[in-house]
């Protein structure tokens, strides 16, 4: 099994590297198995919003993309597609993927007030709240 990189996976889906691009399709379509690590998906959502401008909708419809290549297995897959469900509804990546590692959690201590409020909105589980609400309990 081979690891990629989060510029492979960046030189495939922009095509903004020609000869790159194509190393990088010729390496998905050879049918070997690949592997991409869950901090390849952070960076690579970081890299699609911040270097190339892409909304939200687009990085989740070229994940949803990654995540059906047959030969492609990803690290925590399903708590990438379930992190992909919450930042389609307007979570951070970032705090959706980190969230959807901690379902066995009582809660989730942030000091990021969106996401506290976004998460109290949707009725995300476990709560999300501020450190000094836990020691309540």
């Amino acid at each position: 099994m081979i690891a990629l990189d989060t510029n492979v996976l960046a030189r495939l889906v922009t095509n903004d590297d020609k000869t790159q691009a194509k190393e990088a399709a010729a390496l998905i379509d050879s049918g070997m198995a690949l592997f991409v690590p869950t901090t390849v998906l952070l960076e690579l959502e970081w890299v699609l919003r911040g270097a190339y401008h892409l909304d939200s909708a687009t990085i989740v419809r070229t994940f949803e993309h990654l995540l059906s290549i047959r030969n492609l297995s990803f690290e925590r897959q399903a708590e990438v597609e379930m992190a992909l469900q919450h930042y389609a509804i307007g979570f951070d990546f970032a705090d959706a993927l980190h969230h959807s590692a901690i379902l066995s959690c009582a809660g989730f201590a942030s000091f990021d007030k969106n996401f506290e409020k976004l998460a109290a909105k949707t009725k995300l589980k476990p709560v999300v709240a501020e450190p000094k609400l836990f020691t309540k309990f």
